[in-house]
């Protein structure tokens, strides 16, 4: 058996029976990016803004952090 990575998270939520839903790191960071560039095209810094959304929880790739995600979050 080989031991195979979990995939980074940015949260867990606990559904209503109790099972907790995965949201991916790398998806939660491109839909903030596209979500905040939105709002921000109208004052032209939607390019500035969506490179802001894409780091803004980058540290949660670390190891470390990983773990405390899982540990609070489920």
């Amino acid at each position: 058996m080989t031991f195979q990575p979990l995939k980074p998270v940015a949260h867990l939520r606990e559904n209503l029976d109790g099972s907790w839903v995965e949201h991916n790191l790398k998806d939660h960071l491109i839909h903030v990016a596209e979500k905040a560039a939105r709002f921000a095209d109208e004052f032209g810094n939607g390019d500035w803004v969506k490179t802001a959304g894409m780091l803004h929880d980058l540290r949660k790739y670390n190891p470390a952090w990983q773990v405390q995600i899982r540990k609070n979050d489920g």
